[in-house]
């Protein structure tokens, strides 16, 4: 019993060790891979965080993002409101004057046949015109006028106006830039947003966020500004607008009368009140028009902008609003040209590059025959009808007491 009961006891151990040896490998991988489940959980909840993190993040970054451009959206919308409102009555007027009055009226066809002859060049070159005041690409300053980085940022952080007087004087002396006109104070024009030095005659424009070679003024029912690149365009707007609502009140102006007469049964009651309706808005047009078309044509006689009409350019000697006047004719010609037939076209005919401007060297001191002789110095000569660039030394012309 004793032997027997040993053997047991002997195949009782070698089978828990036999047990042992198959299960000890099974527990080691069951414990790696539970630990490999938890790092790989453990990964997973740190890429979830990441993510969620920069998913937020990118939220936060493109709300102002999507917030500042449907903002800019939202005012170049507002922007085109007077020029829909403008094309609208174009329209409108169209329908008006060709169907109801031209055709579907049939007393005295060939007098229509006329009216329509002459209305339709005179609307096309009105349109013409228009279009080119909207979609001539704006001029800024060239790009010697705009200051480096560092240099704006000396400029932006002078302590005293002596500073930074010396360090627009410098730079305009290093670049050799043609800068007659000052500021208030003496110093150069400098526009720090743009971060350029103002060439004369130039201005920034708030609405259009950048500064404008020969800036008049910012014209809402064109959506654009009116500067050196479409003042043409503008004034030939204005001038063939009001021909255009001249003619349209001229030759409406008898089916006017007969509607008050109630004479005139060929024309339907809708077509008198479309009729009414035009006579009053080409009357009205054509006055506003017509105050904007001259006192436009008298700056440029005087070869002033509005801004300037108001506010003088500044010289070496002080403010003078005739600084840029060198008479009529020649005024007339910087704009227009000297070919009448090109001067009513809306084509561009502009003198100049809107950088360089010949002065009234009555009212100056002779500052355009002092311009001419260092000029002549230097070995620069140029001519203004050339189209060259006329250098100048700023320090020699503008030499101011600090």
């Amino acid at each position: 019993m004793n032997k027997h009961s040993s053997s047991n006891d002997i195949l009782t151990k070698l089978a828990q060790q036999n047990e042992d040896i198959v299960l000890a490998p099974l527990l080691s991988s069951n414990q790696e891979s539970n630990d490999n489940l938890l790092v790989s959980e453990h990964h997973t909840q740190d890429s979830r965080t990441f993510y969620s993190m920069f998913i937020s993040r990118m939220i936060r970054f493109r709300y102002p993002m999507s917030l500042r451009q449907s903002r800019v959206c939202c005012f170049e919308a507002l922007k085109s409101i007077p020029v829909v409102f403008i094309l609208a009555i174009v329209a409108w007027s169209y329908y008006a004057y060709v169907v109801q009055m031209c055709i579907l009226t049939i007393d005295n066809v060939p007098k229509k046949v006329i009216y329509l002859f002459i209305y339709h060049p005179l609307l096309f070159i009105f349109l013409w015109s228009y279009y080119q005041t909207m979609f001539k690409p704006l001029m800024g300053p060239p790009s010697e006028f705009y200051v480096g980085e560092a240099e704006g940022e000396r400029i932006a952080t002078a302590q005293t106006l002596d500073e930074r007087r010396t360090s627009l004087l410098r730079f305009c002396h290093r670049g050799d830039l043609p800068v007659l006109t000052r500021h208030f104070d003496g110093s150069i024009r400098y526009c720090f947003l743009c971060r350029c030095i103002k060439p004369d005659r130039a201005h920034h424009c708030s609405i259009c966020g950048k500064c404008i070679l020969r800036y008049d003024h910012h014209c809402p029912w064109t959506n654009s500004c009116v500067s050196y690149a479409n003042y043409k365009f503008f004034i030939l707007f204005l001038g063939w607008a009001l021909v255009f609502c001249t003619y349209v009140a001229a030759t409406s102006l008898e089916y006017f009368i007969l509607f008050w007469q109630d004479v005139n049964s060929s024309i339907s009651p809708g077509g008198k009140f479309h009729l009414l309706f035009l006579f009053f808005a080409a009357i009205m047009f054509a006055i506003s028009v017509s105050s904007l078309f001259f006192y436009h044509l008298y700056l440029t006689g005087k070869n002033r902008t509005t801004l300037e009409s108001f506010r003088a350019p500044i010289f070496s000697n002080g403010p003078q609003k005739n600084g840029f006047n060198i008479g009529c004719k020649q005024n007339f010609q910087e704009i227009f040209g000297k070919k009448f037939l090109m001067a009513i076209i809306p084509i561009w005919t502009t003198r100049g590059d809107g950088v360089h401007y010949q002065v009234n060297s009555l009212l100056l001191g002779g500052l355009q025959e002092q311009q001419q002789q260092q000029q002549q110095q230097s070995g620069n000569i140029s001519a203004y009808d050339s189209g060259k660039k006329m250098k100048i030394n700023l320090i020699e012309l503008f030499r101011l007491p600090l």
